[in-house]
């Protein structure tokens, strides 16, 4: 322990002790949050830095330039009052004249450098480059340092594959409950010390739990939570970098605000999605599909048609093999899209003369024949129960109520009621109600519809 590290110790302990009276665990915190962003990753835990405070206040060790840097900014101190180098040894009166190298802020060595390092005597030239030396093996340490586990990125793939394949099949509330624990466990390691490749892919296994957050807080029946989780998806896919999870974030927030009735919200997602979404991906079919039904919701019939022949255009010159999104065909969604989003869509816009009923009918009875074909983990029983409640209210405005009522009878004891399905179904209820109030097969849709509201049951 030299003289010289134990004076430094004293004067960095006088500085951590005077008000506001830090503990080193406070003082590690705050040297964390002064460094900038970037670097702020590649600093040890509290607890880690703690310690080595404690050292440096024993004399044990001296902080290096990066750490005194970020002494004086917490502080508010020079790096003469704590690091100054007439503190606990004579070496400056045998220094020739010059600065020394202690007497260069951290901060300024680089302009040192580059202002003419000639001035300063040989030995303080070569005290500064060994410190520099020091500095630079410092550096190399912490480019490799990491908290991420070997192994541990191959897990997160396995739990987002899982998550996308059992979504279809899994009740909601359970699924949440896993992805919400790794979504805490991936922004954990993201604080913690990593490479810089590794916080790109952290940052995408982050968006990609996030996006399934996302959907099952919609499923679950809170469209804040849901839209909070599909921006935080958005964002931290555009961190990473990530264009096509940037657009399925957008596919997400456009179908949470389609349900909350928010058309021209939806419409500002898909675009935003449509302009991340490679071309010759399903993804930019459906987000045109997603665009075109919002316009239907706000009235616009040349907006939605002219969208929707985009979406048909861009289907005819996708790849015959569609990728997988992580487990599910993207091709289904797609498809789905073209079925079920059409017959929304014409459904809303509701003009008898200019055929609506009559094509909203078609593309829900191919909605249902997507989903009934619809393979492995592809298949979802919400969206054939979604596509049977459209036909049924295009069967309820039309003049058939007696099978409208039993097709949303049906839909309703779907494994999987979420609360899509549950909207969808209160619609045909409102569209039976408003025609044909006095049937007993009306009235009793509406008491199984009432019957399952004391639950919570994605597209």
């Amino acid at each position: 322990m030299s003289p010289r590290k134990k004076a430094i110790g004293v004067l960095l302990r006088e500085a951590r002790e005077a008000p506001p009276y830090w503990s080193r665990a406070d003082l590690a915190r705050l040297l964390r949050e002064a460094a900038d962003p970037l670097d702020r990753p590649h600093l040890p835990h509290v607890p880690a830095l703690a310690n080595m405070i404690k050292n440096w206040e024993n004399g044990k060790h001296a902080p290096n330039a990066r750490y005194q840097t970020l002494y004086c900014r917490v502080t508010g101190k020079t790096g003469d009052e704590l690091f100054r180098s007439d503190v606990g040894t004579s070496e400056q009166e045998d220094t020739p004249a010059g600065p020394s190298v202690e007497e260069v802020k951290p901060t300024k060595r680089r302009d040192a450098l580059k202002l003419g390092v000639t001035v300063l005597a040989p030995e303080a030239m070569h005290r500064m480059l060994r410190d520099a030396a020091e500095e630079a093996m410092e550096f190399t340490r912490l480019a490799g340092a990491t908290s991420v586990g070997a192994g541990t990125l191959t897990h997160l793939q396995a739990v987002v594959t899982e998550l996308d394949r059992a979504y279809s099949r899994q009740p909601p509330a359970e699924l949440f409950a896993i992805a919400r624990t790794y979504r805490h466990r991936v922004a954990e390691m993201i604080e913690g010390p990593h490479t810089l490749k590794q916080a790109r892919e952290l940052y995408v296994y982050a968006a990609w739990l996030s996006e399934a957050l996302a959907w099952l807080a919609h499923d679950l029946g809170d469209p804040f939570a849901a839209e909070a989780w599909a921006i935080d998806a958005f964002e931290h896919a555009d961190q990473a970098g990530h264009d096509e999870l940037c657009a399925w974030a957008t596919d997400a927030m456009a179908s949470i605000a389609i349900y909350t009735d928010r058309p021209a919200h939806a419409l500002a997602a898909a675009r935003r999605g449509i302009a991340r979404a490679p071309r010759t991906h399903p993804l930019a079919v459906r987000l045109r599909a997603q665009a075109a039904r919002a316009s239907a919701r706000l009235g616009d019939r040349e907006e939605c048609e002219e969208l929707f022949q985009q979406a048909h255009d861009l289907h005819e010159k996708l790849p015959s093999r569609a990728p997988l999104r992580l487990a599910v065909h993207t091709g289904t969604l797609a498809s789905f899209a073209l079925t079920s989003y059409p017959a929304q869509a014409y459904i809303w816009l509701g003009d008898t003369e200019q055929g609506d009923f009559e094509k909203a009918k078609f593309y829900a009875q191919s909605a249902i024949a997507v989903q009934t074909t619809a393979p492995g983990a592809s298949l979802s029983t919400s969206r054939k129960a979604i596509a049977r409640i459209g036909l049924g209210i295009v069967l309820a405005r039309t003049g058939e109520p007696e099978e409208a009522a039993a097709l949303g009878c049906q839909a309703l004891t779907t494994p999987r009621l979420v609360n899509s399905v549950r909207i969808w179904a209160a619609d045909l209820n409102d569209a039976l109600i408003a025609r044909h109030p006095e049937l007993p097969v009306v009235r009793d849709y509406g008491e199984t519809l009432r019957q399952t509201r004391s639950g919570k049951g994605r597209r």
